[in-house]
C-alpha cells in the first residue's frame, strides 16, 4: 500500500471528525455551564434564605 492509498482511505474519517468533535463540545460546554448556573442558583438561594432569616 502507498501512502496515497492510506490518505486517501482515511480522508473520510478525517472529515467525520472534523464535524462531530465540534459537536460533542458544543453539546459538553452547555451541559457544564447548565450545571455550573444551577450550582450558583443554589449558592445564591441559600444566601438569600440566611438574609431573609436574619431580616426578620
Amino acid at each position: 500500500m502507498s501512502w496515497v492509498s492510506i490518505f486517501t482511505s482515511t480522508l473520510p474519517l478525517l472529515a467525520i471528525l472534523f464535524y462531530v468533535v465540534p459537536i460533542v463540545f458544543v453539546i459538553w460546554f452547555l451541559l457544564r455551564f447548565i450545571r455550573l448556573q444551577q450550582e450558583r442558583n443554589d449558592i445564591l438561594r441559600s444566601i438569600l434564605k440566611k438574609l431573609d432569616q436574619r431580616n426578620q
